[in-house]
């Protein structure tokens, strides 16, 4: 008989104030990754990623859970903005053409 549990762990969110606190800890050399990992409950290769995340930005580098580094949220709301004045121009043409009908109707008579 095939036995479907697996023992995935299960995700763990953190707020960037506690990744930031570990990642320091490690980088003073107060901690190692394999402690940090085990205190945590995640994997040695989610505290390399908030590591190599903060090298690279210090201050966005974890934005934290919902949250998007400044320049992703600023692109993120051109998208929509994008998207809405596509919609706005499509309603446009549809009631230009309309109203283009309903005016050669109209001149026929």
């Amino acid at each position: 008989m095939h036995n479907n549990s697996v023992n995935a762990q299960e995700a763990k969110y953190y707020d960037r104030d506690t990744k930031v606190a570990y990642v320091e800890q490690i980088k003073a050399g107060k901690m190692a990754v394999k402690k940090a990992a085990a205190e945590l409950g995640c994997s040695k290769p989610a505290i390399y990623s908030w590591i190599r995340k903060l090298d690279e930005d210090d201050e966005h580098g974890l934005p934290g859970s919902g949250r998007m580094k400044p320049d992703m949220e600023y692109r993120r709301g051109l998208e929509r903005e994008i998207a809405r004045l596509r919609n706005e121009v499509k309603f446009l043409k549809e009631a230009a053409a309309y109203f283009a009908g309903d005016q050669e109707k109209s001149t026929r008579r």
